[in-house]
């Protein structure tokens, strides 16, 4: 990979709102901060740089060695299920006892702190009945961006749901991909629509092109429906993923109601998007009792 670089020497302000920018494009990128120096150093303490998922970094943090090892750093936490903040420390040698040696003769160390920002997880849901109108509500208080996505205009309507919440005027009984775009963003989808037909649009939309992080992907029904939902789809060759897959949607909580529904839901949803960090920070755990 080619590490693409800016010549310019943005400001603070600059690397923040690229740092916005870049999040909420393609769902992550690594913040790079100095927060410490010691003796002859390239950069100084607040010094920011940006690196995106693709490799390119944005802002400065002194230039050289030292920062092409940082922005390695940065973009190997970018590749990480659940990656955790953490100070690393670069010494400006050519041999190190603890840390990171550059290959730099300067002398002295660079602390940086290195952090990956998320955007929140998108939450798709595929039609706005009462269903549908619970799920954005609870999922809000969950800490999830919503989508709704319907093809009737009654159930379009803003004040239904929470603010914030993008509704996407779209044909149900078409099944042109709805989540081209995501880019690589983690993506949940609920298909909750009001008939197998419009299910079956909603289903074949997403996976026609699914979203590179598509973590989730319920359907609500009966059983049976699901069966001919899931059989019609393989007739036109598209299975989703078993890992991914909720059918019949939601936890077996006995709920009946819309809101009850919602929270069945969202009870399976929320240890999905908690496992990826999880079975991380395990690894973590583990590589260190190998070491230790």
């Amino acid at each position: 990979m080619t590490w693409g670089f800016d010549v310019s020497l943005p400001t603070v302000s600059d690397v923040l709102k690229e740092a916005e920018r870049s999040v909420c494009e393609s769902g992550r990128a690594a913040l790079c901060q100095v927060v410490r120096t010691e003796g002859s150093s390239p950069g100084k303490a607040g010094w920011k740089l940006l690196v995106r998922p693709d490799g390119s970094a944005f802002g400065n943090l002194g230039g050289g060695a030292f920062e092409a090892l940082v922005k390695r750093d940065a973009f190997e936490k970018l590749g990480e299920a659940g990656p955790r903040a953490e100070v690393k420390r670069y010494y400006l040698t050519e041999t190190a006892v603890r840390g990171e040696a550059t290959g730099m003769v300067c002398g002295g160390f660079v602390e940086v702190f290195l952090e990956v920002l998320s955007s929140r997880p998108l939450l798709v849901i595929c039609g706005g009945g009462p269903v549908g109108q619970a799920l954005a509500r609870n999922a809000v208080l969950c800490g999830f961006e919503v989508m709704v996505a319907d093809d009737r205009e009654e159930f379009r309507r803003p004040e239904l749901f929470p603010a914030g919440t993008e509704i996407a005027a779209i044909d149900l009984r078409d099944d042109r991909p709805l989540l081209a775009t995501a880019g690589d963003r983690e993506v949940f989808a609920a298909v909750v629509s009001r008939c197998w037909e419009t299910d079956l649009a909603a289903m074949a939309s997403i996976l026609t092109e699914p979203p590179r992080r598509l973590v989730y992907l319920g359907l609500m029904g009966s059983a049976r429906k699901v069966k001919r939902v899931l059989g019609e789809l393989r007739d036109r060759g598209l299975s989703p993923d078993p890992a991914v897959l909720r059918a019949p949607i939601g936890l077996e909580i006995g709920a009946g109601e819309p809101g009850e529904l919602a929270v069945s839901i969202l009870a399976e949803m929320i240890p999905v998007r908690r496992a990826a960090a999880g079975k991380d920070a395990a690894r973590e755990i583990a590589s260190k009792r190998r070491a230790g």
